[in-house]
């Protein structure tokens, strides 16, 4: 271990120090300075460490906000399966599918993370929906008939698709920590 009185007689002889108030005050800013620069880390982790975990939670509420959306989306084309089988061809079905394509489409361009395939089965069902529409208003108008069955049928089928986003979705948040 270092002798405290060499190391004295180093810093009297080199004009450092004259007395041992100076050997501490020298020691006291050595020590003061290395905390310093430790405690300066520390801080630096402890903010990088804060802004991940901000990140990762600004994640979790958009993942389930898209699961919020997807849930929605299917309920409301849900609806408007039911309402093809219980009025058949009313005024309010265009507005109907009018909302549910544009709220496709938010989710399409708002859920940045989704992958190709799922941008894929959402803008088909965009796609199904906006052909509905026009058929469904050409029905309105009586220049042709309205095809429920086979509405039904493709709203069916974007709905099974959709579903299989949600579970997925819901599974990837689950393992979220």
């Amino acid at each position: 271990m270092f002798d405290l009185f060499s190391i004295l007689k180093w810093l009297k002889d080199h004009e450092l120090a004259s007395t041992w108030a100076d050997v501490s005050g020298f020691l006291i800013a050595i020590f003061g300075f290395a905390a310093t620069l430790w405690n300066v880390r520390s801080s630096k982790n402890a903010a990088i460490k804060a802004q991940e975990a901000a990140q990762a939670a600004r994640d979790s509420i958009r993942r389930f906000d898209t699961i919020v959306d997807f849930s929605t989306a299917i309920a409301v084309l849900e609806d408007i399966k039911r309402a093809h089988r219980e009025n058949g061809l009313s005024t309010g079905l265009p507005e109907r599918y009018a909302t549910i394509r544009k709220q496709l489409i938010v989710l399409r361009a708002s859920s940045a993370d989704l992958p190709e395939e799922h941008r894929t089965v959402i803008q088909n069902a965009i796609a199904n929906l906006s052909t509905m529409e026009t058929q469904i208003d050409k029905a309105i108008a009586g220049k042709s008939e309205l095809p429920v069955a086979k509405f039904n049928s493709l709203l069916s089928r974007d709905i099974d698709k959709l579903v299989d986003i949600l579970i997925g979705l819901k599974a990837d948040q689950e393992k979220q920590p």
